[in-house]
C-alpha cells in the first residue's frame, strides 16, 4: 500500500470502495468499476457485470506500473488521481471523467451509454458473454485518428464510422489518438464498431431505384464471364448480400462470370453517406458517374468504402459491377447514412467486460509514448530494413536472386533486400516449408551469395496455413500439427493463441527454413485470410474465436519474433506482416497496406491510410510500391506503358518518404531499369537521396525505441492547433524535420502545398524560404518531389553508398537551416545485432544556435565494437560549404556565416 494515498471522505466508506496498491474497485448498482492507475498519465477502466476481472484473452497491456496516486470521496464524486491525470466517478450516473491535474478536462464518458447485455456466442459449444457498448463525449472542435488502416482516404475521423476486423487491405486497432493530446485503447479483439461522432443508419430499401425509377431495389444483371460477355439474367435486387462460394448465381458456371447493379438513390436526409462493399473478387462502384470504389482485381475477401455527401431529396445514379474469377465468391453492398453527433461511441460484438486506458499526452508524441510503453517498446529494426527492398511475386527460380541481385549492383542502385515470395515449395503443400528442389537446388548456398557477393538480405514468405498433402508430396508440417490438435478444423490455420502451438510453429520455421541464413519473415496473410464467419464458431486457445477475432495476428508475430530472440538472441527480428493489433510493435514488426490496385485513386489513399495506422502506435509501414495488381485495361503494356510509368514513378517517390521502402506486385516484374532509362534515373534520384539520409532515418529509428517516437508523421502531431494543417491528408512530415508532399494526380508538373503555421520553411531543392501558415504552388515536374525543411534544422546526410555499411558515414554533412534553434542527435551502432540492448552505442548530440550563428557537436556518449573513432562533419548552408569539423569524441563548434 506504500504508493497508495487513501482519503475517504463523506458517502462512500472504506467498506464500500476497496483501494489496493494498484487501484480502486467501487461496487455499482449494475456491477463492479475498477478504476487503475498504471502510469502517471495513464488510467485503465475495467467495468465487469460479476465483480471479478478476468485477465486479457489476448496480451496487449504488458506493462502496468503502480504509481502513486490519491483517493478521495466527497459527497458527489469519487476521484482517483495521479500526478497527470485524474479519474472523476459522478455517483449519481455512474460515468466516469478524466481531467489534467490542474483541472482542465481531457475525456468523459457519456451517463448511461456504459452497458453489457448477455449473448450467448455460436459454436461447437456455444459460449456465454456480452455486448459491449460506451460512448464518449467530445468537444466541437477536436480529431480522431489511428483505429489502424482503412484505405477510406479519410484523415480525420470525425463524422464517419470504423468497423474494425482484419480483413486483407483493412487492419483492426482499437487505439485513437485525439488533436486535443489525449488517447483511447478500447481492450477488445473482438469485432467492434467504432462511430467517430457519428449515427449510422442503414438507406432504406424504399429510396433504392431501379434502372426504372422504381423504388425497392437495383436492377442487377448477371453475365458469362469476367467482363460482361453474354448476359444470362436480369432481376431486381433490395438486398445485396451474396456468398456463391458453393452454388453460383444461377444460370451461371462455377467461376468466371460477372453482375451489374443499376439503378440511383433518393437521399432521404442531407449528409455524408457511406458505401461499404466486401467483395471477393473484382469491385466497383460509380455515384453520378464519378468512381468512388475501384478494387478491379483478384483478391481474397476485402472490405472497401466510400463516404459521399448527398442532399436531402437529390437523386443520385449507381453502378456497381462485380467479377468473380475462381476460388471465393463474395459480394455485399451496403449504404449508410451517417449522422453527426458529439459522442464517440464503441460497441463490441463479444466481450467478458468493459476493459479501456486513457493515455494522456497533453503531446500525441507524449500519448504515443506512453502506450508504447504499456503495450511494448518497439525494438530497433536492422539498420539494413531501413534500405530499399526489391521483391516481385514471385522469384520463381534460385538464379533469379544471382540475376536480379548481381544487376542492381551492376547499375549502381543501392539496395539492402531481396524478398521471396510463395510458392516456393511448388509442387510441395502449402505449409510443408520445403524449397522445390528443382528450382532452388541450394538454398543456403545462394542466401550465402547474396549475403557475401552483393551484400543482401534475404526475406521470405511464410504463411500460417497447413494444407493436406499426397502420397508423392506428404505435409509432415501439417500432420504434426494436426496431430497435436494445433490446427483449426477445416480452416487449415494453426492456434496462433495456443502457446505451444506458436513453439511449434517457429520449430518448424527453424528447423526448416532459418537453418539457410534467412534474415527476415514474410508473415503474409496474417488476418488470417479464412472465412472469419467461421472463425467466430471456432474454438482457440484463448476462447471462441468471436472473443478474439482481431488479435490472431499479434499472437502469430509474438510466437515468431520470440522464438527467433530465443534461438538467435544475437540477431535483430525483423518481420512483414499484412496485418496487425495493438502491441505488434513490440515483436519488430512493419505492416504493409495489403493487395491494392494500381489505380491514381489507390495511390492517394495510401497516404491517410499509413499515416492513421502510425497513429494506431505500430512505426513501421509500407506499400506496395506501384501496387500489386496493375490493370492490363488500364495499362495494358506494364512496365513500358507511359501512364503506369508515371504512377509508379510518384509511387516510387512517396515510397522512399515511407518508413520501410519496398517494391512489390504481380502481374510484370518491377525492378527498376525495366521502366526505362529516363524512369530508371528519376528511381535512382530518390534511392540514392534515401541512402544519403540514412543517418537521418535510422536515428529516427533510434528516437521510435528509445522514447517512443514515430517517422511518417500526421501534421496533426506536430501542429495539432493548426486547423488547416490537421485536415491535410496528402502532406506529412518524415522525421522532425521533413515535409514530404507527394504529388497524387496525373499529368501535373505543380501541385497545392500548404505550409503550417507556426515555423518558416526551406525548399529542399532551391533552398528558397518562405513563411508558415500559407498555402503555395510548388513545382513538381515528373523528377521532382516537393520536399520542405522546417526552419531551426540540423540535417544530416551521408555520403552516397550501395548498401548500408559499404563504407563508413564519414564525411556526414549537416545543413543548417535557419529561423530558430536546433537540436540533433547522431544515433549510431552496429545495425545489425542486439548489443544495443546492452547500451552498446554511441550517440552525438549536435546543436545549433541560431542567435550567435554556432553549430556545435557535442561529446559522445558511449561506444560499440567498429564505432569510427574520428570522423569530419562539413557544415553547410544551402549549396555553400561552411566549415568542417573533424571530431574526435569532444566537443567542436563552428560560426557559421551567411552564405
Amino acid at each position: 500500500m506504500n504508493k497508495l494515498d487513501l482519503l475517504l471522505i463523506g458517502a462512500i466508506s472504506s467498506a464500500t470502495a476497496v483501494a489496493q496498491s494498484d487501484g480502486v474497485t467501487v461496487p455499482l448498482q449494475s456491477g463492479a468499476l475498477r478504476i487503475q492507475p498504471i502510469a502517471n498519465g495513464v488510467m485503465r477502466v475495467r467495468f465487469s457485470k460479476s465483480g471479478s476481472f478476468p485477465a486479457q484473452r489476448v496480451p496487449v497491456l504488458i506493462n502496468l506500473e503502480q504509481p502513486r496516486y490519491t483517493v478521495r470521496d466527497r459527497a458527489g464524486s469519487l476521484t482517483v488521481a495521479t500526478n497527470e491525470i485524474v479519474a472523476v466517478l459522478d455517483k449519481k450516473s455512474g460515468a466516469l471523467s478524466f481531467k489534467t491535474a490542474d483541472g482542465r478536462k481531457i475525456l468523459s464518458e457519456v451517463a448511461g451509454s456504459r452497458s453489457l447485455t448477455p449473448e450467448t456466442l455460436p459454436g461447437q459449444q456455444p459460449a456465454h458473454a456480452y455486448r459491449s457498448r460506451l460512448a464518449f463525449q467530445l468537444t466541437p472542435t477536436e480529431g480522431i485518428y489511428g483505429l489502424g488502416q482503412h484505405q477510406d482516404g479519410y484523415m480525420d475521423y470525425r463524422g464517419s464510422s470504423v468497423a474494425l476486423e482484419q480483413v486483407n487491405r483493412e487492419i483492426a486497432i482499437p487505439f485513437l489518438v485525439s488533436s486535443n493530446g489525449y488517447g483511447l485503447l478500447w481492450n477488445n479483439p473482438s469485432h467492434t464498431d467504432v462511430n467517430v461522432a457519428s449515427e449510422s443508419t442503414e438507406l432504406p430499401v424504399a429510396s433504392e431505384l431501379d434502372e426504372n425509377a422504381k423504388p425497392g431495389g437495383f436492377t442487377a444483371k448477371y453475365y458469362t464471364g469476367e467482363r460482361f460477355d453474354s448476359l444470362a439474367t436480369t432481376t431486381k435486387e433490395a438486398k445485396i448480400d451474396h456468398d456463391w462460394d458453393k452454388v453460383p448465381p444461377a444460370g451461371l458456371p462455377q467461376d468466371h462470370y460477372s453482375a451489374r447493379w443499376t439503378g440511383s438513390i433518393q437521399a432521404p436526409i442531407s449528409g455524408s453517406y457511406l458505401f461499404k462493399t466486401v467483395s471477393d473478387d473484382g469491385v466497383r462502384l460509380w455515384v453520378d458517374g464519378r468512381t468512388v470504389i475501384d478494387n478491379w482485381s483478384v483478391h481474397a475477401p476485402t472490405v472497401d468504402q466510400a463516404r459521399v455527401a448527398l442532399a436531402k431529396g437529390t437523386r443520385h445514379s449507381i453502378r456497381l459491377e462485380y467479377f468473380q474469377s475462381t476460388g471465393g465468391a463474395i459480394m455485399r453492398f451496403t449504404c449508410g447514412i451517417q449522422k453527426p453527433s458529439s459522442t464517440l461511441e464503441w460497441r463490441s460484438e463479444a466481450a467478458d467486460d468493459i476493459d479501456y486506458c486513457v493515455f494522456y499526452g497533453p503531446w500525441i508524441d507524449d500519448v504515443m509514448a506512453r502506450y508504447r510503453h504499456a503495450t511494448g517498446d518497439a525494438p530497433l529494426p536492422p539498420e539494413t530494413a531501413l534500405g530499399y527492398w526489391q521483391s516481385k511475386e514471385h522469384y520463381a527460380t534460385q538464379d533469379e536472386w544471382d540475376s536480379i541481385a548481381a544487376e542492381y549492383r551492376e547499375r549502381r542502385h543501392p539496395i539492402d533486400n531481396i524478398v521471396q515470395d510463395w510458392f516456393y515449395w511448388d509442387p510441395w503443400p502449402w505449409g510443408s516449408h520445403k524449397f522445390d528442389p528443382k528450382r532452388y537446388p541450394d538454398p543456403a548456398a545462394g542466401i550465402a551469395e547474396l549475403h557475401d557477393k552483393y551484400h543482401m538480405q534475404f526475406m521470405i514468405s511464410v504463411w500460417g496455413k497447413f494444407l493436406p498433402g499426397s502420397a508423392e508430396y506428404p505435409n509432415a508440417n501439417r500432420d504434426l500439427m494436426d496431430a497435436k490438435g494445433f490446427l483449426y478444423p477445416e480452416l487449415d490455420y494453426y492456434d496462433a493463441f495456443n502457446p505451444d502451438a506458436r513453439k511449434l510453429y517457429w520449430q518448424l520455421m527453424r528447423n526448416d527454413i532459418f537453418k539457410f541464413g534467412v534474415d527476415a519473415w514474410w508473415l503474409d496473410a496474417s488476418e488470417p485470410e479464412l472465412d472469419m464467419q467461421a472463425f467466430r464458431k471456432t474454438e482457440t486457445a484463448a476462447g471462441l474465436g468471436s472473443l478474439v477475432l482481431n488479435g490472431w495476428p499479434l499472437m502469430h508475430t509474438v510466437g515468431v519474433s520470440s522464438g527467433q530472440l530465443e534461438t538467435a538472441p544475437d540477431k535483430r527480428v525483423f518481420i512483414l506482416t499484412r496485418s496487425a493489433y495493438a502491441g505488434q510493435q513490440r515483436t519488430g514488426a512493419a505492416c504493409w497496406s495489403g493487395d491494392i490496385t494500381a489505380t491514381w485513386k489507390v495511390y492517394a489513399d495510401q497516404i491517410p491510410a499509413g499515416l492513421n495506422f502510425g497513429l494506431s502506435g505500430i512505426p513501421y509501414w509500407t506499400t506496395d510500391i506501384g501496387a500489386f495488381f496493375v490493370p492490363g485495361n488500364l495499362y495494358p503494356k506494364g512496365a513500358s506503358d507511359p501512364g503506369y510509368r508515371e504512377l509508379f514513378t510518384r509511387w516510387f517517390q512517396f515510397g522512399a518518404f515511407c518508413p520501410i521502402f519496398r517494391v512489390h506486385g504481380t502481374d510484370f516484374a518491377k525492378e527498376m531499369w525495366r521502366f526505362g532509362p529516363e524512369t530508371e534515373k528519376t528511381l535512382n534520384k530518390y534511392d540514392e537521396l534515401r541512402y544519403r539520409l540514412m543517418p537521418y532515418i535510422y536515428s529516427q529509428a533510434w528516437h521510435v525505441t528509445s522514447r517512443g517516437g514515430t517517422i511518417m508523421r500526421a501534421l496533426v502531431m506536430d501542429f495539432p492547433k493548426d486547423t488547416t494543417a490537421r485536415e491535410v491528408k496528402d502532406e506529412f512530415m518524415f522525421g522532425p524535420s521533413l515535409l514530404i508532399c507527394p504529388v497524387i494526380k496525373p499529368g501535373v508538373t505543380s501541385r497545392k502545398v500548404y505550409l503550417p503555421a507556426g515555423t518558416g520553411w526551406y525548399d529542399f531543392w532551391s533552398g528558397k524560404s518562405y513563411a508558415g501558415g500559407e498555402n503555395i504552388t510548388a513545382d513538381a515536374p515528373i523528377d521532382k518531389l516537393p520536399i520542405f525543411v522546417r526552419a531551426g534544422t540540423i540535417l544530416p546526410l551521408g555520403p552516397v553508398i550501395q548498401y548500408i555499411g559499404e563504407k563508413p558515414e564519414d564525411p556526414i554533412e549537416l545543413r543548417i537551416y535557419p529561423g530558430a534553434n536546433a537540436n540533433f542527435t547522431l544515433y549510431e551502432d552496429a545495425g545489425n545485432n542486439n548489443d544495443y540492448r546492452k547500451g552498446l552505442r554511441s550517440i552525438i548530440p549536435i546543436s545549433w544556435n541560431d542567435q550567435s550563428k554556432v553549430v556545435r557537436v557535442g561529446q559522445r556518449q558511449g561506444s560499440y565494437p567498429g564505432m569510427l573513432q574520428q570522423r569530419s562533419f562539413t557544415v553547410t548552408r544551402g549549396e555553400s560549404k561552411i566549415s568542417s569539423l573533424r571530431y574526435s569524441g569532444s566537443p567542436v563548434s563552428a560560426v557559421v556565416s551567411q552564405p
